[in-house]
């Protein structure tokens, strides 16, 4: 049995992977609660895993109270994976492979496994990031930009009299609740429409495209050829370890 965790900015992600399949998992936000009140209950009940591997995007000392709290449950030490300059079919396009996210790597690695073709992966939790990758699983690259929830609490704090109260999304907003939300969702559809056409020059075909996350569901209709991903970087861990 491993156990397999996928740490971002705001959630933690989890689950048992045995036998080749998923047994059991969870998620939580672990800026609001501390790892051993918020992983306790489930993970106590959970046997010695043989092994625990870690996507994680978070600062330093974060890992370590994982590690820590890990330890002290288990007796294992995690093993925390870093982008490499290429495995598990995917060539990573960065000079330096280790600053592309691992979450990112690992999440297209899942992708190109499951349909290895010409393809865009969006992933939108606290921060948007998109990826394309060609058949032969060469990565092209990315961008990042702020999740459309991001970008409208930078917006509000940084602005007066707009208020806080959340808006509609509409294509041409008579409100300014209604145009702060529309703007930075149809900032986000616009920015990805944009780099899948560019990523298509490059190819010389139209890539698929696959949302992964969270913050997607609510605008997802608006790319409605739009397929939905679902636990890519946990499936890349489980990739990364062997099956």
């Amino acid at each position: 049995m491993k156990l397999l965790v996928d740490i971002g900015n705001t959630r933690l992600k989890w689950a048992v992977w045995r036998d080749g399949r998923r047994a059991m998992g969870g998620v939580y936000a672990h800026r609001d609660t501390p790892f051993d009140v918020a992983l306790s209950g489930n993970w106590t009940a959970l046997p010695r895993p043989s092994a625990i591997l870690v996507s994680s995007v978070v600062s330093q000392d974060v890992e370590r109270a994982l590690a820590a709290f890990m330890a002290t449950l288990f007796d294992v030490a995690p093993q925390f994976v870093r982008s490499p300059a290429a495995a598990l079919g995917i060539t990573n396009a960065y000079a330096e492979p280790a600053r592309l996210g691992v979450d990112r790597f690992l999440a297209l690695a899942a992708l190109h496994a499951t349909q290895p073709r010409a393809q865009v992966l969006v992933s939108c939790g606290t921060a948007l990031t998109l990826d394309a990758i060609g058949a032969d699983g060469r990565h092209l690259g990315g961008l990042i930009a702020p999740s459309p929830d991001l970008s409208r609490h930078a917006l509000l704090g940084a602005t007066a009299r707009i208020g806080d109260a959340e808006g509609r999304l509409v294509e041409i907003a008579d409100t300014t609740q209604d145009a702060v939300q529309s703007g930075c969702v149809l900032a986000a559809v616009a920015l990805i429409e944009r780099f899948r056409a560019q990523a298509a020059g490059v190819l010389g075909e139209t890539p698929a495209l696959v949302g992964d996350g969270g913050g997607l569901d609510a605008w997802r209709a608006l790319l409605p050829d739009m397929e939905r991903g679902r636990d890519l970087v946990l499936r890349g861990l489980a990739l990364w370890s062997g099956g």
